[in-house]
C-alpha cells in the first residue's frame, strides 16, 4: 500500500482514482445516448447500476485516501482533531473488544495514561459504505472525517436514497424499471456534482490541516 506523505501526493492519488471513474461514467452516458429502443433501456438500467457503483466506490476510496494521508504522517493522538482522534481510538478499542487476554487490556490502560503523545494509528476500514451508500451513511462518513454536512447533501438526500440507491437495488434484484434518457442524464449530473463537492472538501480539509486539533496549512 502506497504511503501518502504530502498534500500534493494525496491530490495525485485522488486524481488517479477519480479519472478512470469519470471516463467510465462518460462512456456509460454515451452508450445510452447512442442507442434506442430496447438497447437504450438496457443501457440506462446498466447506467444506473454503474453510477451507483462509482458513487459508493468514489466516496469510499477518497475517504480512505484521506485517512491514509493522515495515518502516514503519524501525528500524535493529542494533536488530532476530534473526528480523527475518534478514529484512532476506535482502531485501538476494536482490538480491545476482540481481546480476552488481560495483558491487552492492561496495555490499553497504559496507553490511555502515557500514549497520547505518540503517533496515532488509524484504520482505513473505519470508512464503511454498508454496500448501500444512502444519505444517512454518507452523513456518517462526513462526521467520521470531520467534514461539513453541506446543505446540498441534505437537499439531495431524497435524490440519493430514492433515485439512485433504491433504483439501483431494484435493478440489481432483477426487477423491471423503466427509465428515460433525461432521467439518467439528470441523475448522473446531480450525483457527479455531489462527488465533486465531497472530493473538493477532502482536498481542502487536508490542505488546511482540518484533521488537526488546531488547523494549520499543510504541505
Amino acid at each position: 500500500m502506497v504511503k501518502i506523505r504530502t498534500v500534493e501526493a494525496l491530490d495525485e492519488e485522488i486524481d488517479a482514482e477519480i479519472s478512470w471513474r469519470k471516463q467510465e461514467l462518460t462512456t456509460t452516458l454515451q452508450l445510452a445516448q447512442q442507442s434506442s429502443g430496447a438497447d437504450q433501456r438496457a443501457n440506462l438500467r446498466s447506467g444506473v447500476v454503474i453510477l451507483y457503483a462509482h458513487w459508493e466506490g468514489w466516496i469510499k476510496t477518497v475517504a480512505q485516501l484521506y485517512i491514509r494521508y493522515v495515518n502516514t504522517r503519524s501525528i500524535s493522538y493529542e494533536l488530532l482533531s476530534e473526528a480523527f482522534l475518534g478514529n484512532a481510538l476506535k482502531t485501538r478499542m476494536t482490538a480491545i473488544e476482540q481481546a480476552t487476554a488481560p495483558l491487552i487490556h492492561n496495555e490499553f490502560a497504559t496507553f490511555m495514561r502515557t500514549g497520547l503523545s505518540k503517533g496515532a494509528t488509524l484504520s482505513e476500514g473505519l470508512v464503511r459504505t454498508e454496500s448501500n451508500l444512502s444519505s444517512s451513511v454518507l452523513f456518517d462518513i462526513l462526521e467520521r472525517l470531520g467534514l461539513e454536512k453541506r446543505a446540498l447533501y441534505s437537499l439531495r438526500a431524497n435524490r440519493i436514497d430514492t433515485d439512485l440507491v433504491h433504483k439501483r437495488n431494484t435493478i440489481a434484484h432483477g426487477q423491471y424499471l423503466d427509465l428515460t434518457l433525461n432521467d439518467f442524464r439528470s441523475l448522473r449530473t446531480d450525483i457527479l456534482e455531489l462527488l465533486e463537492l465531497f472530493t473538493d472538501d477532502v482536498r481542502n480539509a487536508a490542505s488546511m490541516g482540518k484533521h488537526l486539533a488546531t488547523p494549520s496549512p499543510q504541505v
